[in-house]
Parts: C-alpha cells; structure tokens; sequence
C-alpha cells in the first residue's frame, strides 16, 4: 500500500509511436500535467522521434527498447516475431530494475509486449483505448486482460460502448475520460488576427476558408469534404478548401497507404486548383485553425475528435458528423452543426448555416455554456482523473 507520498511512484508508459498524432497529443497532455511530487512517469519507445524530444524537452524521462510495431497479423511472421520476443524480455527486466509501479500503455500490441510481465512481475496495467477495435484486437484484449489489466479507459461512450459489446467480463474495469483541450494555445481571433494568420500561412485573405485538420485513417471521410467542397463551389465562389494531415502510419497499415492514394487520386479528378490547398503534417496547428472561417470533421465515425473541441476552443464554427465522439459534450452549443456522415448534401448545407452564424452575434448564454465545457474539458482535469486511478492501484491493489 503507499502509505505516503514522500517516495514518488513510478509509472511506465509503453508508447507505440514515436511521431505525433492524435493518441500521442492526449499522452504528451497527460505527462505534462501529472503531478510530479506524486508520480515519476518513464516513457518507452522503439526509437527516437519528434514525441520523445517533445516530452524530453519539458523533463520527462525516456527509455527505448527496439520493439517492432506491425499489424497484430504480422506479429507471426519470424522475424518481426523473434524481435518483438526478445524486446518483451528486455520490457520485462527493465519494470523489475526500474521498480515500476504501474504501466501504462494503448494497444493490444503494447499488452504483447508486456507478457511476460505479466505473468511473472503482476504489475498492474492502465490500458487506454482511442479507437474502435475489430474483432481480432477485441477478441486478444479479453484474453490479455485477464491477467494484469486493471482500467480500461475510453475516451468516448460511443468507443466504450463498442467494446463491451465486442468484449466479455470487461466492463466492470472500463471507465471513460474524456480528452481535454489547451486553450492557451487554441483560442479566438479577432478579424485583424486572422488575416496576419492567413498572410503568414500563404492562404487567400479575400475568402472564406472552410477547414479540415486529421491525419489519414479510413475513417476520416476526406472523400466527403471533397464532395462536399466541389458542391459548394459549383454555387459560390468566395469559398476556399483547405486539408490539413499526415499519414503517420501509411508505413505499418496498408489500408491507409491505399486510402491515401485514393484520396490523392479523387482530388486530381475534381480539379479543383485554386479552390483547394493540401498540406501534410504541421506544428502550427492552432495558427492554422484560427485562421479558419468553418471547420469540418467529415469522419464517417470518429472516436473522439480532439480537433473539434480546438476548433472551438479557437472561436470557429463546427461542421460534424453525428458519428463523432466529442458531440457526447456538446450538448446544446450554438456554434456546432451536426451533419449526416457521408452526405456531402448535408454538409454543404451545414457548412451554410455555419457561415451564417458567422454574421451573428452569439448570444452571452450559449457563448458561457461553451465556456463551461472547455473548462471542464481542461487537460488538467483530465490528468487528474488518471491520477485517481494510479492512486486507487497503489492503495488498494485489485
């Protein structure tokens, strides 16, 4: 039991990637926030990366061990097998030496990694889950958590409940915590501002910019922001179209490698030069959004959708889908457009409205209600509700 906070508690954080995407956001956010009088966090990684200088920058601890990271098919195949075996020992020796407490990590490959430490070191793991699981990873997490897992954490009540309905004997251990949002960095511009943004960005000062910011998944729906963007142009033409995102993994799944080609491929067949500018991966990120007119989260189903919260945090109007996590703390907010996924009819009619709403004043209750939220929405928050679990496992061992 830890009687006392005098000797901080090691936790261990398995994370996949070493690149920065959404799941890495809400890490980087966690590690920040932890309380360090409390808690001592080590990260792991199989390489050095932009995430691992990021958190070394602000005096989190690093470690790496070179794990392979592959589709859970892959993981038979002998070499990518034999590695990750080997690693797993290395995973195993360095929670014994290091007297890890709690390890903490997401993905169902994370808790193969950890096997052995399961079996022979029971330290107690935090699983996080940030997408919706197919029947395979479903299938290996109820079996992998019968051993050390003691929290499963979803971040939206649409992921948990996919889950329980995928798994068996897990609800009891899920909880949800919804992700925050840094409004020190994302929030409203005033005109003047916007247009210093759009001067410093390249991106046309004399129309409206409609906006959509992710990396490509499967999911994303970016064949419906461009429908929906060749759509609105056929009718105006103070509208332009900006997508912004990576394909940080293009490189392990090939489905996304395929969907980034057939995204390339729609976009040269719509021609739609000068209406539309595509940028990969940016750090500039709440520059680009407060420079925005309306943003738009086309996902034909969506997690969460930290971008949305961003988005409004920034003061700019939201087109989602109704398939999108975050809508689950939007209730009631004047400035989100809900739209029908992968109707690029209803999106354009939406994006209308948003731009509408633009013209107006919004009134002081709802501006106030979103207010509330972003607040509640904190990422200290959210750090906190983590350390409540770290402290339930080191007080009262399950």
């Amino acid at each position: 039991m830890m009687a006392d906070y005098e000797v901080k508690q090691k936790i261990m954080f398995i994370s996949l990637y070493s690149e920065i995407g959404g799941g890495e956001i809400g890490l980087f956010h966690l590690l920040k926030n932890i309380d360090k009088s409390l808690f001592q966090p080590i990260v792991m990684f199989n390489k050095h990366g932009p995430l691992v200088e990021k958190l070394e920058k602000i005096g989190i601890q690093t470690t790496i061990v070179p794990f392979v990271v592959a589709m859970l098919q892959q993981c038979i195949i002998p070499r990518i097998f034999w590695s990750n075996f080997k690693a797993s020992w290395e995973i195993k020796s360095y929670i014994k030496k290091q007297r890890i407490e709690i390890v903490q990590c997401s993905d169902v490959l994370s808790l193969l990694l950890l096997f052995p430490s399961m079996l022979l070191n029971r330290t107690p793991i935090v699983f996080s889950v940030i997408f919706f699981y197919e029947k395979l990873r479903a299938f290996l997490l109820t079996l992998l958590s019968m051993f050390s897992v003691k929290y499963i954490v979803t971040l939206s009540s649409m992921v948990m409940n996919d889950l329980t309905e995928k798994t068996f004997g897990l609800k009891k251990k899920v909880k949800l915590i919804y992700w925050g949002v840094d409004t020190s960095k994302f929030h409203g511009r005033i005109v003047e501002e916007k247009q210093r943004l759009r001067e410093k960005l390249g991106l046309p000062l004399n129309k409206k910019i409609i906006g959509f910011i992710g990396r490509y998944e499967v999911w994303k729906g970016h064949e419906t922001f461009l429908n929906t963007a060749n759509q609105l142009i056929k009718t105006r033409n103070d509208l332009f179209f900006l997508i912004v995102g990576g394909a940080m993994t293009e490189n392990i799944i090939p489905s996304i490698a395929s969907y980034r080609k057939k995204v390339i491929k729609r976009i040269e067949d719509l021609k739609l030069q000068g209406r539309l500018t595509v940028w990969g991966h940016r750090d500039d990120i709440p520059d680009v959004m407060g420079s925005l007119d309306v943003f738009v989260c086309p996902s034909d189903h969506e997690p969460f959708g930290l971008v949305v919260l961003e988005a409004l945090a920034s003061g700019v109007p939201v087109v989602v889908s109704s398939t999108v996590g975050a809508l689950e703390v939007l209730d009631r907010i004047e400035n989100v457009f809900v739209a029908e996924p992968r109707n690029p009819i209803s999106f354009s009619d939406k994006i209308t409205d948003a731009l509408e709403l633009n013209k107006k004043i919004l009134s002081s209750q709802q501006s106030q209600r979103l207010l509330d939220v972003l607040n509640q929405l904190s990422w200290t928050a959210y750090s906190s509700k983590y350390e409540q679990i770290y402290q339930n496992l080191l007080s009262n061992p399950m």
